[in-house]
């Protein structure tokens, strides 16, 4: 029944309004700042924001310019995004999950995901996710993202059977990977470490997590 804790708890009205009032990261502020500041083909860069929660980074994608697409698995996260920025400012608002992403191949110069990757439920939607997220990525494209590590691992969690699967004490499906095994799979799927940000211990709303920030680039053609 973890399902039914999942729905409640990304689509209840106090996590919703958490993830509203949360700023865009400046890490990835500054990152696409500096991707803007380049020289570029005289056409908008289109833009995701997989798993856009209260909308945060939409916002920022949106401002920069981007043409923004939007997409989480949770009809709240996706009303209060585009209550937040205006559905008629987006090039598209889907709802749909990250190992069946409904986009075509190569759609995006650019994808920004955070807290989204390790909500897989097992290693092989994990594998899944990151196929997925390659495969709509245009050939240099960059990903922005921050993803939970193994490097700490609450006492509340609860392992599962499945490798590097875990279960919070709300009842929400994780699965944990170290940062090597996680940068391995990036790069399998053809997505290269640009720069690692940090990775680090934060306080949550669920509690206190090791959080991973990176960048990538897609190399394979």
């Amino acid at each position: 029944m973890s399902w039914l804790k999942t729905k409640y708890f990304w689509n209840n009205s106090q996590n919703v309004n958490y993830f509203s009032q949360k700023p865009a990261d400046p890490r990835i502020v500054k990152r696409l700042e500096e991707l803007m500041s380049d020289d570029r083909p005289n056409y908008k860069l289109s833009a995701l924001d997989l798993g856009c929660g209260g909308g945060r980074h939409t916002e920022m994608l949106l401002n920069m310019g981007f043409e923004t697409s939007v997409l989480d698995l949770n009809p709240q996260m996706l009303q209060a995004t585009v209550k937040r920025v205006g559905k008629k400012n987006l090039h598209s608002v889907k709802r749909g999950s990250i190992v069946k992403l409904p986009f075509e191949d190569k759609s995006f110069d650019i994808v920004v995901t955070t807290g989204v990757l390790h909500q897989a439920k097992n290693f092989h939607e994990y594998q899944v996710a990151i196929s997925e997220l390659s495969r709509i990525l245009k050939p240099g494209g960059i990903v922005c993202l921050n993803i939970f590590t193994s490097a700490l691992l609450d006492e509340t969690y609860t392992r599962l059977s499945d490798a590097f699967a875990y279960q919070t004490k709300e009842g929400l499906d994780m699965t944990l990977l170290s940062k090597t095994t996680f940068y391995e799979l990036m790069e399998w799927y053809g997505l290269a470490l640009e720069y690692e940000l940090s990775e680090d211990s934060v306080e949550e709303n669920t509690g206190k997590r090791s959080v991973l920030r990176c960048n990538f680039v897609k190399v394979t053609k």
